[in-house]
């Protein structure tokens, strides 16, 4: 099983991949949710097996925000498309990645960075 952690963003996404128990940033996905699904279906044709571990956006008091219903809807639709998908509170996962990389930037580094945070909350989780 080959997992996959997404940075959701309304404009570009960070990807991260866990293949045999090593996580490293993938190519950030600029654009919608079926860009964001091609990648996915990328990835499944090339390590066959994937399950999605995607990043919920609460508010620093947990609760629901604008941006996670989207991500909620956006999980309902990837599983409606045939995805495993697993939500992970993604809280303070970008300021680690800023952290990581030593600055912000446009390119989408801090994203993927991101994206391999949430991935290993989850499989610290399993």
């Amino acid at each position: 099983m080959v997992f996959v952690g997404l940075d959701y963003g309304r404009k570009k996404t960070g990807v991260a991949i866990c293949h045999e128990g090593i996580v490293l940033p993938g190519d950030t996905v600029f654009g919608s949710w079926s860009r964001i699904k091609g990648k996915l279906e990328e990835l499944a044709l090339r390590y066959e097996d994937i399950e999605v571990v995607l990043g919920l956006p609460l508010s620093a008091s947990g609760k629901s925000t604008e941006l996670s219903l989207e991500v909620e809807k956006f999980a309902e639709w990837l599983m409606q498309s045939g995805f495993i998908v697993e939500l992970v509170n993604e809280a303070g996962s970008s300021a680690v990645a800023v952290q990581l990389l030593g600055r912000k930037d446009r390119k989408g580094h801090v994203d993927s960075l991101a994206a391999c945070e949430i991935l290993k909350r989850y499989l610290k989780l399993i």
